[in-house]
């Protein structure tokens, strides 16, 4: 749920280079040439589509544009991936780096907990082959989220897709769409724990709200976040304990503290922000910290 800037490599001179490194003496170099038209129209489909929340209308093996099977050249689209743009060897590895080190160490599909190892192919080249290359389907990911939930599929409805870091409407990354409550230990002595939801705007559709409880689960959003608020609990509970002792009010606390870490985060949904929020109720029902 963290927005990445699109990749801004141009296709046309990508598919160029990925040619480039293809000998002469290889069959499939002229097929990738005579389809490179076909790849670039599919690629300004998938744009549009990713935008609208309509791409799970698509069947794999069909070409977006004009609905026709593409299991004939399946092949060498994964092979142009594997073969002439991951390798170090190639031209094109700096556009895979590039793209990798975009996300700046952290992924974004569980929100910047992981550090990206390698692209993720937003549609899986197995049953989306003609995007195998296409920046905008390869998205930088940790391991734990490329091998996820996610992985097991694609969309088969509206409510079923991810999110796309790239191209995807707005206000999953505007809104905020996660929160936590702090739960108390009844031995004060004990840090407690924070519990992770989904809290959509009434505003939103029942479609988008879907999509978004599915990305909760389908990422362990949960759990992960969880970890992390709990392990930086303890310091913030001295924290807040040390101000209250020091006569200043909870009032002050929540606006001068807590909503200055909702304030600074880096985006919306950020695990701190969750974790502010639970505080805040806590102290907010004068409850004991």
């Amino acid at each position: 749920m963290k927005r990445l800037t699109i990749p801004n490599h141009n296709y046309s001179d990508l598919i160029d280079l990925c040619i480039e490194g293809i000998a002469d003496t290889q069959a499939m170099k002229p097929r990738i040439i005579a389809n490179k038209q076909d790849l670039l129209l599919d690629a300004s489909v998938y744009n549009t589509k990713i935008n609208q929340g309509e791409i799970y209308t698509y069947t794999p093996l069909i070409r977006f544009h004009d609905a026709m099977c593409i299991q004939s050249t399946k092949d060498d689209y994964e092979k142009l991936y594997t073969q002439y743009f991951v390798p170090k060897a190639k031209k094109t590895r700096v556009i895979y780096d590039s793209i990798l080190t975009s996300a700046k160490g952290e992924c974004p599909f569980c929100g910047g907990l992981g550090d990206p190892s390698n692209l993720d192919h937003f549609l899986p080249k197995a049953e989306f082959p003609q995007f195998s290359i296409y920046p905008s389907n390869l998205v930088p990911s940790c391991r734990d989220c490329n091998m996820g939930e996610k992985k097991v599929g694609y969309a088969k409805s509206a409510e079923e897709q991810t999110i796309h870091p790239y191209l995807d409407k707005q206000i999953f990354f505007e809104e905020q769409w996660i929160t936590a409550d702090y739960i108390a230990d009844s031995n004060l002595d004990e840090p407690g724990e924070f519990r992770y939801y989904v809290n959509t705007p009434s505003h939103w559709n029942d479609v988008d709200k879907q999509r978004a409880e599915k990305y909760f689960k389908d990422f362990n959003i949960a759990n992960r976040y969880a970890k992390r608020a709990t392990a930086s609990l303890k310091a913030n509970l001295t924290f807040i304990r040390s101000m209250l002792k020091a006569g200043i009010s909870r009032h002050s606390i929540i606006n001068e503290n807590l909503r200055s870490l909702i304030i600074n985060a880096p985006f919306v949904n950020y695990w701190e922000v969750g974790m502010s929020d639970g505080l805040i109720r806590h102290l907010m029902n004068n409850q004991s910290i």
